[in-house]
């Protein structure tokens, strides 16, 4: 995931037509809903979060509330880290609708995705990466209407399971665990960011 995704954009040709996709399902409990009297305002949940500062346990995101999507503004840092929050739910919860949430359609990271997200529907299937976390987000430029950020972040192994949460063919492990890229975020003219493109630092190659 550029910037803070895994599953690069050059391997999704061959998980989909070699079937190499890689296990761990995760769910959402029940609370046990009891009434009592009372006076007060009635309370509301606090909206769903994701933290990125610590791994994400493989399965974990999967069956759990979407969290919010805060991409306006200028705290371009907070922006990214709820694009990448989204990025990392969705993979957990596949629907290739949402992808032009966080990814500019047209772009690698969108298009690419969009095709393996629908295969991994069509199949029931799901990533349940093991231990993304954030290690930094910096803003290196911004414009109005463009944004380039320097990422660090940790993966230890990509893998998909299915329905049931067995794994799918390999683990693959990501070497280096730890890497740095630049992500670019672009406006789309409403005044809400999204990522437009990710290349490792000091090269061309993008990988998202």
């Amino acid at each position: 995931m550029g910037g803070g995704s895994s599953q690069s954009v050059a391997r999704w040709p061959a998980l989909v037509l070699l079937g190499v996709l890689v296990a761990c399902s995760g769910g959402s409990g029940g609370g046990d809903h009891r009434s009592s009297p009372t006076t007060g305002a009635p309370t509301s949940a606090p909206p769903p979060t994701i933290d990125l500062s610590r791994p994400v346990p493989g399965g974990s995101l999967h069956g759990t509330p979407r969290p919010p999507l805060e991409n306006t503004g200028t705290d371009y840092v907070a922006i990214f880290k709820s694009l990448i929050a989204n990025q990392r739910w969705i993979s957990e919860n596949p629907d290739p609708r949402l992808l032009s949430d966080v990814y500019v359609p047209g772009t690698p990271g969108h298009d690419a995705r969009t095709s393996a997200y629908q295969y991994l529907v069509d199949n029931n299937y799901r990533w349940a990466d093991e231990g993304f976390q954030l290690l930094s987000v910096d803003v290196i430029d911004a414009t109005s209407d463009v944004v380039s950020i320097r990422v660090t972040d940790t993966l230890e192994y990509e893998r998909v399971v299915d329905s049931a949460g067995n794994q799918v063919g390999d683990i693959r492990p990501r070497e280096p665990a730890t890497q740095q890229r630049t992500t670019l975020l672009s406006n789309d003219g409403t005044g809400h960011w999204r990522i437009a493109d990710v290349s490792p630092t000091g090269g061309a190659e993008v990988e998202l």
